[in-house]
């Protein structure tokens, strides 16, 4: 705007049928609320139906956890650490996306853990 960036989004995936927005974070600790409330402000901007998805490699803080579980309209899922490794090297990111969204969907929960199956 202006010549300034407004908004700075890592990446946009399209599949499973979702429109999803991407904030990876590689910190030393758990990521704390602010990413998570900031990808919340730019799905905010987005028709509805784009989901938010936060890939930390060193997870999330509990506060992180309750936050993405009280965003509605919004939906924003959590991929943390060793999921991350596991989905890609068996090649499962569609199926992993469409296993955490629809568990979301039945349990308004952002963080199913693909590793639980």
């Amino acid at each position: 705007m202006g010549g300034e960036a407004v908004e700075q989004i890592d990446g946009v995936i399209y599949a499973a049928g979702q429109a999803c927005l991407v904030e990876s974070k590689h910190y030393r600790r758990p990521i704390n609320v602010e990413p998570i409330a900031k990808l919340r402000n730019q799905l905010a901007r987005r028709p509805a139906a784009t989901i938010g998805l936060v890939f930390s490699y060193h997870g999330f803080t509990e506060p992180a956890r309750l936050l993405t579980r009280y965003l509605a309209p919004q939906t924003i899922l959590l991929w943390a650490g060793g999921k991350i490794g596991y989905v890609l090297r068996n090649q499962m990111m569609v199926y992993g996306l469409h296993m955490k969204y629809k568990y979301a969907v039945e349990h308004g929960l952002p963080d199913y853990n693909l590793l639980g199956e």
